[in-house]
């Protein structure tokens, strides 16, 4: 059903619940991962870092991956990765949220309440609250439920 999964990330520990949900997506159903970064710093070296260790992990477990980042303006990042998706033509896009309130969401915005309505396939959102199970785990106790 997916054969190119784009994963946002923002270089946070946050953004990086969203790894082993795109992971597991990728391998379930062998697709391929596009990471998407939007730079909206000039000095992201050691963030840029972190990014590239996490494709690289990707890569060395049998996935394919690459990496995409772009300079936005702060609080464009949702319309290049919008564009990332566009362009990979992805079948999926995996984000984690900020894990703020919805109030604190609603008044602050998000990336990624910006990009639900703009995405050219659907979003997933990994929430605040996830404990890194896997895909597969999830899915076999849905169905043992």
């Amino acid at each position: 059903m997916y054969s190119t999964i784009v994963l946002a990330l923002d270089g946070s520990e946050g953004s990086t619940r969203a790894i082993p949900v795109a992971e597991g997506y990728a391998r379930r159903e062998g697709a391929r991962i596009v990471v998407a970064h939007a730079r909206t710093h000039a000095l992201e070296t050691a963030m840029e870092d972190t990014l590239h260790a996490h494709v690289e992990h990707l890569s060395r477990s049998g996935i394919e991956t690459s990496i995409i980042i772009r300079d936005a303006l702060f609080g464009d990042e949702a319309h290049m990765i919008a564009d990332v998706a566009r362009e990979s033509e992805a079948d999926l896009i995996v984000i984690a949220s900020r894990g703020r309130g919805p109030f604190a969401g609603a008044v602050l915005g998000s990336t990624t309440q910006r990009l639900l309505p703009i995405a050219v396939c659907p979003v997933l959102v990994v929430p605040g609250g996830y404990t890194g199970q896997t895909v597969e785990a999830a899915d076999s106790s849905a169905i043992e439920a």
